[in-house]
């Protein structure tokens, strides 16, 4: 579904990054719409305006929050009115993933389709995290030209990617401004989120979060646990992993599907499949990697095979993209030449995002180090994922335990076989957030409520709605895993 995200790292291809600094100090205030400062922002009246079935509005918010006078950026937010005004409980707050999905696409996209106890009780409130879809200003990493550096020697799988991941950075932070950039990481969302939440009417928050958002989530709780009525957390994002392991987990995730759809491709789909069973399948992506490889072109197919493994939907089309890569070339090419790539939102918040999230190495050695294990953990790791980050400011902690002491329970969700955020992550959070409790979707996919899955999305209305938490274990059973 497209406002799902995929949260993979293998999407991060080369892609991030200059310089690095003393990132931001978040500010940690219990009660910041009592802060005289920030009265203006929590004050403010949203002006709700028809913008196509539904209703749309603008939301101020400061640009750093340690100085609230100085630059604002203005974020979109889109509101469908819950379908029994009369039944209405409140607000509820759809958090997007990414980073760099929109959150105002992502309620146009399911307001017709989420289930419908939840639409009739609840007006679904989504909106455009700072810097990104709709946000401005926004973050801009659009890059000219070749790039001026020339790759460094002693870095064979990384060293070639170096030079356009040091241009790219320095176009981000050229053309967002720096200031702008380094208040785009969670935290500064999170506050948002909060001016969000009272603008909105809420004494306390209802928010439903996927893959990234999640991750908005998890933080929101940890500064607020008491603000909160009711989170579902869809698709875990993980914060306790530094820079190196958080990507290594993720390319590990991603070869585990794979070798779910190598197994199940045939039941899953009915279509024809690039081989009889598991080991001739997982020989043809073999072979049409390493031809990939040879013609330069591998790390552009396996992102675009990772980016299909995440949902089952996608396999038919998957197994078509395998099969034309290893049909034989007559020598012409069905792509046009010479023809330019523009950076888009969603990869460049991806990069951004990730990179402000974590504090990261400056030292290009680690980075080639780290190729070295993505590429023992996944044939579909380029090595180059975790480069991203060397060359763009640093995040203020290396990881972050989210404990979120005094909240209400708070329901996960956890697809079993989940390429973009594997189980594994929601399975750990209960470990630190006690009032967590976790829901294990055990099928291939991601970010499920809503998607097709009844047992999850009956378990889920009746905690938004009734705050009912399932028995545990809880447990729904999808497809064969």
């Amino acid at each position: 579904m497209s406002w799902k995200c995929v949260l993979v790292s293998i999407a991060l291809v080369a892609g991030c990054t200059t310089s690095q600094g003393t990132p931001a100090t978040v500010t940690k205030v219990d009660e910041p719409e009592h802060e005289a400062s920030l009265t203006s922002f929590y004050r403010q009246t949203l002006d709700w305006r028809p913008c196509e079935a539904l209703q749309c509005a603008k939301l101020t918010v400061p640009v750093d929050y340690r100085r609230p006078d100085g630059p604002k950026f203005t974020l979109p937010v889109i509101k469908a009115a819950a379908t029994r005004p009369g039944e209405r409980i409140g607000t509820l707050v759809a958090g997007a993933g990414g980073p760099g999905q929109s959150g105002v696409a992502m309620v146009k996209d399911i307001a017709g389709t989420w289930p419908a106890p939840v639409r009739a009780r609840f007006d679904l409130v989504g909106f455009d995290p700072r810097g990104i879809g709709g946000s401005e200003p926004r973050l801009r990493c659009d890059t000219e030209g070749e790039p001026a550096s020339k790759a460094p020697e002693g870095l064979p799988l990384i060293g070639g990617e170096v030079p356009s991941t040091r241009q790219y950075a320095e176009a981000c932070l050229k053309n967002t401004g720096e200031n702008v950039l380094r208040h785009l990481g969670t935290d500064d969302v999170v506050s948002d989120l909060d001016v969000l939440r009272v603008v909105t009417g809420q004494e306390k928050l209802t928010y439903l979060g996927y893959s990234y958002g999640t991750r908005i989530g998890q933080l929101y709780a940890d500064r607020f646990p008491k603000k909160i009525r009711a989170m579902v957390l869809d698709g875990v994002d993980n914060t306790y992993l530094d820079w190196r392991a958080d990507t290594v987990e993720q390319a590990k995730g991603v070869e585990d599907t794979l070798l779910t759809y190598a197994k199940q491709c045939a039941t899953r789909t009915g279509k024809p499949c690039p081989g009889r069973d598991e080991t001739e399948i997982l020989a043809t992506v073999d072979r049409v990697l390493a031809k990939a490889d040879k013609a330069g072109e591998g790390s552009a197919l396996r992102s675009e095979i990772s980016a299909k493994l995440t949902f089952p939907a996608d396999w038919a089309e998957l197994s078509e993209i395998i099969l034309g890569a290893d049909a034989p070339s007559d020598g012409a090419s069905d792509e046009p030449a010479d023809e330019p790539e523009t950076s888009t939102d969603t990869t460049d918040a991806l990069t951004v995002v990730n990179c402000l999230d974590r504090t990261h190495p400056t030292d290009l050695a680690a980075y080639e180090d780290a190729a070295r294990e993505l590429r023992r953990v996944s044939r579909l790791s380029s090595g180059t994922e975790a480069l991203g980050c060397a060359f763009l400011p640093t995040g203020a902690a290396p990881s972050r335990t989210i404990r979120a002491d005094g909240a209400p329970p708070i329901l996960l969700v956890g697809t079993t076989k989940d390429a973009a955020t594997p189980y594994g992550w929601a399975r750990r959070l209960p470990e630190s957030l006690k009032s967590a409790v976790l829901l294990s979707n055990e099928d291939v996919g991601h970010a499920v409520f809503g998607g097709g899955s009844s047992c999850v999305d009956d378990a889920v209305s009746r905690y938004l709605v009734d705050s009912t938490i399932p028995a545990a274990p809880a447990r729904c059973t999808g497809g064969p895993v």
